[in-house]
């Protein structure tokens, strides 16, 4: 029996041969991207751990980085891995007095984090790491707000996040429309209800958010009694004696960074 359509048949086994090769060859360069990525990202995720690293070690992933910010295609996980490293080397960097090189790393490092975010917009750390930069690059903005703002709705419960986020929102709180107060307060309850970020509650209470501190104890009746108690002893045994309602501590003391008045003889 003849086969009729012999055109046709050729045309659809050629679709099926070049999509063969088309998947053998992304799959030899995705394998390939795969290999040069994954001490990127083996660093990036050690950087979140809180693993400390030499600016020679990072420095030396420069070259790697560069070839994921030029990539063709869109990789989430490498883009966001080249973004952690880079932003750990312009931390390092900001204790140097060199202002000209720590602005070519703040526009490299916006660069990269605004690529990561194009690519997956739903990361709650790059926003807040956007938010970061560009407010201690160029003070508070309306539109650094938003990212403040992308920050808490992607990510409101995200513990490692949280701890670094609070401080930051508390540093700014004056400066914050009253949904991010809100955000920012809502926020510390529930590092004060969590016993393992309850010693860091107490530290943020102590520093960035010691001008609004009467707001927040105003506030504190909605915690439970245990979660007040821990509070108070957090403090307590940093040095304050906050008059926690509920816990009945003595009243605070002053501020351990106040300047002493000492008086004359």
């Amino acid at each position: 029996m003849k086969l009729t359509n012999t055109p046709a048949i050729l045309l659809v086994r050629s679709f099926f041969v070049i999509c063969g090769c088309f998947a053998v060859w992304w799959g030899i360069v995705g394998f390939a991207a795969f290999w040069q990525d994954s001490p990127i990202k083996q660093i990036a995720t050690q950087i979140i751990a809180g693993d400390p690293f030499k600016v020679e070690t990072l420095a030396q992933q420069l070259p790697a980085l560069d070839n994921i910010k030029k990539s063709a295609y869109c990789g989430p996980a490498a883009l966001r891995s080249a973004a952690i490293i880079q932003l750990r080397i312009f931390e390092i960097a900001a204790s140097t007095n060199d202002p000209q090189d720590l602005d070519e790393r703040q526009k490299s490092l916006v660069n990269v984090i605004r690529s990561s975010l194009s690519c997956a917009p739903a990361d709650s750390f790059l926003w807040l790491a956007l938010y970061s930069v560009e407010v201690n690059k160029n003070g508070i903005k309306p539109d650094y707000l938003k990212y403040l703002r992308m920050s808490y709705q992607l990510g409101p419960h995200e513990g490692w996040i949280v701890a670094k986020r609070n401080p930051l929102a508390f540093a700014a709180f004056q400066q914050l429309p009253p949904d991010l107060r809100e955000d920012a307060i809502n926020e510390w309850f529930a590092m004060v209800h969590d016993s393992n970020f309850s010693g860091q509650a107490a530290e943020i209470l102590i520093g960035p958010a010691w001008p609004v501190r009467e707001e927040i104890l105003s506030k504190l009746p909605r915690l439970a009694n245990a979660d007040r108690r821990r509070l108070a002893d957090e403090l307590h045994g940093r040095g304050y004696d906050l008059d926690v309602p509920g816990v009945g501590l003595a009243p605070h003391d002053s501020h351990r960074f106040a300047p002493q008045i000492r008086v004359p003889d």
